[in-house]
C-alpha cells in the first residue's frame, strides 16, 4: 500500500513538473512595436482594417467616419463617409475586405452597403437583400453574416441565397436569451480561407475553413471552468468566466494572433497625460500579443508595453496591426518572427 502511494505521488510530481516545463518553454519576449501613427484625433476609434499599403479605421465623426492612413508615412490619405439617415449616409458602419483593392462598408442598422476603391476613392452602391447586420465579404459575390439566433452563428450568402452554418457554444441547451449572450467576434483571412470566431464570455473558440462554397469546421476549443446556469425559462446566466476567450483576434499567414493578459508576467502600469477620458480608461487594457499556430498551439507571448484593443492583419504575411494607447490613441504594427 505504501509502495503504491509513493508511486502515485511520484507520478503526480512528474506530471506537475512536465506541465510547468511545457508552460515555461513558451517564449516570452518584450518587443518594441513600430508605431505607424501616434495621434488618432478621435474620442473613440472603431475597428481597424489593413489592405495593401493602407490602414483603414472608423469612428463616429458625422462628417467623415472613414479614415484611411498611409502605412509608410503615417499620414492621413483621405477621410470620407457621412453618418446619418440620408440616402448615402450610414448609421452604424462595418468595414470589410473586398476583392481587387476595395473596401466594403455595410450598415448594421440598415440594408445599405457601398464598395470603395482604394485606388481612386470611387464609390459603388451595392444592392444587398440581407437583413440589418454587419456583412463580411469573403470573395466575389460571397459574404457571411454573424447571427445571434436561428440556431447557427453564421449565414453564408452566395448569389443572393443564404445558408446557415457553424454551431453555438452550449448548443445542446435550450437558451432563450441568445441575442444577449451569444455575441462573438470573428476574423476571416481571404488568402487561406480560414474563419475564426471567439465567444469571450462563453470561453469558446471555433475555427472554420472555406472549402469550395461551404465552410468546414476545423476545431472547437472550450476553455475550462465556465460557471453558468440556465433557469426553467431558458435564461442563461454567466456566474464566472475564469478563462474568457479572446476579445480581439487576427489571422496572419501562419498564425492566429490574440490580445490577452499574461498571468505570469506583470504588465507595465501605463499613465497618460491626455485629457481624453477614453484614453485614460484603457490604462488597464492588456498589453500582450499571444501567438498561436492554426491548430491553436501557443508558440510565443509578446509584451508590447502598450495597451491594445483592436487587432487586424492582411493575411498574406505575418504582420499584425493594432489600435492602442500611448499618450493618445495610436496605430502600431508587429512583425511576427518565426
Amino acid at each position: 500500500m505504501q509502495k503504491n502511494t509513493l508511486l502515485i505521488c511520484f507520478s503526480l510530481i512528474l506530471l506537475s513538473f512536465s506541465s510547468c516545463k511545457e508552460e515555461n518553454d513558451i517564449e516570452r519576449v518584450s518587443i518594441e512595436p513600430i508605431l505607424v501613427k501616434t495621434d488618432l484625433l478621435t474620442s473613440m476609434p472603431g475597428e481597424l482594417l489593413a489592405m495593401e499599403d493602407k490602414l483603414i479605421w472608423f469612428d463616429l465623426n458625422p462628417d467623415a467616419f472613414l479614415h484611411i492612413e498611409d502605412e509608410k508615412t503615417g499620414n492621413t490619405w483621405t477621410e470620407t463617409g457621412t453618418l446619418g439617415s440620408g440616402p448615402e449616409d450610414f448609421n452604424a458602419p462595418f468595414l470589410s475586405w473586398y476583392p481587387n483593392g476595395k473596401v466594403l462598408v455595410t450598415d448594421c442598422f440598415a440594408n445599405r452597403a457601398m464598395v470603395l476603391s482604394l485606388e481612386n476613392m470611387s464609390r459603388t452602391d451595392l444592392d444587398v437583400p440581407f437583413s440589418k447586420k454587419s456583412l463580411q465579404c469573403i470573395g466575389n459575390g460571397l459574404f457571411i453574416q454573424p447571427n445571434t439566433e436561428n440556431g447557427s452563428p453564421f449565414t453564408f450568402w452566395a448569389n443572393g441565397k443564404g445558408t446557415a452554418f457553424g454551431k453555438f457554444p452550449l448548443e445542446n441547451e435550450k437558451i432563450s436569451n441568445t441575442i444577449d449572450k451569444f455575441q462573438g467576434i470573428h476574423a476571416f483571412n481571404p488568402y487561406n480561407g480560414y474563419l475564426i470566431q471567439s465567444f469571450p464570455e462563453l470561453s469558446h473558440i471555433m475555427l472554420y475553413r472555406l472549402e469550395g462554397n461551404t465552410f468546414e469546421e476545423i476545431w472547437t476549443k472550450v476553455l475550462p471552468d465556465l460557471d453558468y446556469q440556465i433557469n426553467s425559462e431558458g435564461v442563461l446566466k454567466i456566474n464566472d468566466v475564469p478563462h474568457p476567450a479572446p476579445s480581439a483576434i487576427a489571422l496572419t499567414k501562419d498564425y492566429i494572433i490574440t490580445i490577452e493578459r499574461d498571468e505570469q508576467t506583470q504588465e507595465v502600469e501605463t499613465k497618460s497625460s491626455s485629457e481624453n477620458r477614453f484614453v485614460r480608461a484603457f490604462s488597464k487594457t492588456p498589453q500582450t500579443l499571444f501567438v498561436y499556430d492554426y491548430e491553436f498551439n501557443l508558440k510565443k507571448i509578446l509584451h508590447t508595453k502598450i495597451p491594445m484593443f483592436r487587432l487586424t492583419a492582411r493575411g498574406n504575411d505575418n504582420t499584425v496591426y493594432f489600435i492602442g494607447v500611448k499618450e493618445e490613441f495610436c496605430i502600431g504594427k508587429c512583425i511576427i518572427e518565426e
